[in-house]
């Protein structure tokens, strides 16, 4: 198993845009110190907080990124699949073959319509999108005459160093599990999921997978998770308290006790364990705390305690 982050780009409007991007900066570096296998950032649009796009801000991390995977999240619907396989390209080349894309629909009424896109359409525009880019990244002379997209003889340089270009596809829904099934190289499950519905969902998936005779081609399962971690589970407990009461991403309460990871190395070396058997190969954590101090406490706790332990199996 390899464990990598999903680190938050959303933060409050508070005039300290400028210091956020540099605790991302510290984090992104810490974890590259303590050798994790990933990094992932998200994408949202139109909000009223901060809320750092995915492509400057992966560039600009990939600085400090040592080894690892990035895994930027994309929308695709709102994406133009021409300019993001120019863009796609370019990264790959500037990370040096490290790029991994995840693809995700997207709910935002309100984006949709400052896009002027049309939301009862933006499953066949993500497929067709989807595969116009996995063409575009490795094609020379691609035309396409679809739904949503048509030209002629197009040509992206550079393109990704990887061929192809790795491409994850996040869902939820039955519908779109076995979309993921059908054309992506891993399946991203959602990190609010508990144990059991993560089983049954992960059954689907395979069946999917035979059905689709790609059982053999797809062996990457992905799964992002929230966690906040301390030296003691008492101390962990008590840190995340005051988060709690006020509610946690719309979570239930089932949902926070056995999918919210709260404690000590022990008790998350025992989640992943679990986790491992059902066939997970890769999680994205993402801190349950904001403050930087409890950020980096959680992946130093990763880095120096749960990583090694993994390396050692």
């Amino acid at each position: 198993m390899h464990i990598g982050m999903s680190l938050t780009s959303h933060y409050p409007y508070d005039g300290q845009s400028r210091r956020h991007f540099t605790h991302l900066q510290e984090r992104v570096a810490l974890m590259a110190e303590l050798g994790f296998a990933a990094l992932s950032l998200g994408d949202h649009h139109l909000t009223r907080d901060y809320y750092f796009q995915v492509l400057p801000t992966m560039a600009r991390l990939s600085a400090y990124s040592g080894t690892m995977r990035l895994l930027p999240l994309f929308l695709l619907p709102f994406y133009h699949p021409v300019l993001l396989a120019e863009q796609l390209g370019t990264l790959d080349v500037l990370c040096d073959g490290r790029l991994t894309v995840i693809c995700c629909l997207g709910e935002q009424p309100e984006a949709h319509a400052a896009f002027q896109l049309r939301p009862q359409e933006r499953v066949s525009r993500f497929e067709e999108s989807f595969a116009l880019i996995r063409r575009l990244c490795c094609e020379d002379h691609v035309s396409f005459h679809g739904r949503h997209f048509a030209f002629d003889n197009v040509c992206v340089q550079p393109k990704p160093l990887q061929q192809p270009l790795p491409m994850w596809i996040g869902a939820h829904a039955d519908r779109a599990i076995r979309r993921a099934a059908r054309l992506a190289d891993a399946w991203v499950i959602s990190p609010s999921w508990t144990p059991g519905h993560i089983e049954e969902k992960l059954q689907l998936y395979r069946q999917a997978l035979q059905a689709y005779g790609r059982s053999t081609q797809v062996t990457e399962v992905v799964l992002r998770r929230d966690l906040h971690l301390a030296a003691s589970p008492q101390t962990a407990r008590r840190e995340v308290e005051a988060l709690l009461s006020r509610g946690y991403r719309g979570f239930s309460p089932q949902q926070l006790q056995e999918s919210l990871i709260v404690g000590d190395a022990a008790t998350c070396i025992r989640y992943l364990e679990h986790m491992q058997r059902l066939g997970i190969t890769l999680v994205l954590f993402r801190c349950a705390l904001r403050e930087q101090d409890k950020a980096l406490q959680t992946i130093r706790v990763l880095g120096t305690e749960v990583i090694p332990h993994f390396r050692q199996a």
